[in-house]
């Protein structure tokens, strides 16, 4: 019962603690011993053992043990205890049985023994054992050692103990060998060389200071990767195996100041107004469809994709004359047809600008006539403006009686003088 509360209590107060390190150097024991005198019958297990011990360096740590018992000792029950300073070591060999770690050690050391009232005798010993590794904090222990006493070798005796052994020191809350106080992340196992926090992308950042954490990336980048190193982590690249231009994250394969990852046709040229593609040209100026004022006519991008003077309206201007009555500046009825048509070419070429001209037959005074073919004109302005014509493409001028077209015929057909004529400008 002695023997199951102390173990009990041990247990319950060494469960959190950690494998002896150089940073939890510290190990404690407590278990059961048994003595063999020279040349008598051995005592019986008996509690308490305790052992206290310190790594300080390499494989070697130093120690002290206690143990008491009764001893029978030429038929005599004697009281027996022993206290003795210890130096260890650790022998690196260390073995595997049933999936539990055996770790062999040796010792030697100095002290005392009592024999009941026969004395305390000082000894020298030297002995070995093994631990078997339960967990990373918990050992079973088995050990013998032998103890030479001074004094006429008397009571040379040999020491049996079996206990259980507790590795503690400095907290380490996560296991990783890095005590809580230095320790910048004491709840996740991490790295001696990162001050025991993890590193899951095995980049040299510490996942605490990492923001790609699962991705190995650089230092200066935060930890995130930069894989077509043009100077953006591939998290906010939308581009990021291939390297951007002009400090900026995506390149611009066709060179049209839209990077491809926006670019429909990357690797050819167009407005972005057309997300980077060409625009249709049917009829192959160089003036876009959307832009050309005469897309079924080959044209100058200098007039909006027309020509320069079109055929069409320079066929029609060449034969349209609009006729007037005799001293009448109003437009015929049968005339209006041809200002509707030519109100279409203008509309067609926009670029083109025309002149108005107005004239008169020799009736009447010059000076008279002059101003008729103004009003003429004009008139015919008016109807161009009234169909959508702006009036800065038009320009009127009156020729009066300066300009006779027919200046032979007979009387009966004046009216041919009697007219506006159009001219491309």
């Amino acid at each position: 019962m002695r023997l199951t509360l102390v173990l009990t209590f041990c247990l319950s107060v060494f469960s959190l603690v950690y494998s002896q390190t150089p940073e939890n150097p510290w190990t404690f024991d407590v278990g059961v011993n048994s003595v063999s005198v020279k040349d008598e019958d051995g005592s019986k297990l008996s509690l308490p053992t305790l052992s206290l011990s310190r790594y300080i360096f390499g494989n070697f740590s130093l120690g002290l043990n206690f143990s008491e018992n009764n001893v029978e000792v030429s038929n005599r029950d004697l009281y027996y205890y022993s206290l003795d300073g210890i130096i260890r070591y650790d022998i690196s060999n260390q073995t595997e049985l049933l999936g539990v770690d055996i770790d062999p050690y040796l010792f030697a050391g100095y002290g005392v023994s009592k024999f009941g009232d026969d004395g305390t005798f000082s000894n020298t010993s030297f002995g070995g054992g093994l631990n078997f590794q339960l967990s990373k904090n918990i050992a079973l222990n088995a050990g013998i050692s032998y103890k030479s006493v001074d004094e006429n070798n008397a009571y040379n005796h040999l020491q049996h103990v079996v206990g259980v052994k507790f590795n503690f020191g400095k907290g380490d809350s996560d296991g990783d060998g890095v005590p809580d106080k230095k320790d910048h992340c004491p709840d996740v196992p991490g790295l001696a060389e990162l001050n025991g926090c993890p590193d899951s992308d095995s980049d040299g950042i510490p996942d605490e200071k990492d923001q790609c954490p699962m991705a190995p990336g650089m230092n200066s980048k935060s930890g995130c990767p930069d894989s077509d190193g043009d100077g953006f982590e591939d998290r906010v690249d939308p581009c990021p195996n291939m390297a951007g231009i002009n400090n900026g994250p995506c390149p611009d394969s066709d060179g049209d100041g839209i990077t491809d990852d926006i670019d429909n046709c990357p690797n050819e040229k167009g407005p972005k107004s057309n997300n980077g593609c060409k625009l249709d040209d049917i009829d192959g100026d160089g003036v876009p469809n959307i832009e050309d004022l005469c897309p079924n006519e080959k044209g100058d991008p200098l007039f909006s994709g027309c020509p320069q003077t079109p055929i069409s309206l320079e066929n029609f201007i060449n034969i349209t004359e609009i006729y007037f009555d005799f001293d009448s500046s109003e437009t015929k009825n049968t005339e209006t047809e041809k200002v509707d048509n030519l109100v279409i070419l203008l509309n067609q070429y926009r670029h083109i600008k025309i002149s108005i001209n107005g004239h008169a037959s020799f009736e009447g005074e010059s000076i008279y006539n002059k101003l008729l073919s103004d009003r003429r004109a004009n008139s015919v302005k008016l109807m161009i403006e009234d169909s959508g014509i702006e009036s800065m493409r038009l320009k009127v001028n009156g020729f009066g009686e300066d300009q006779q077209k027919y200046p032979n015929i007979p009387p009966s057909e004046r009216a041919k003088n009697r007219r506006v004529q159009f001219k491309i400008d």
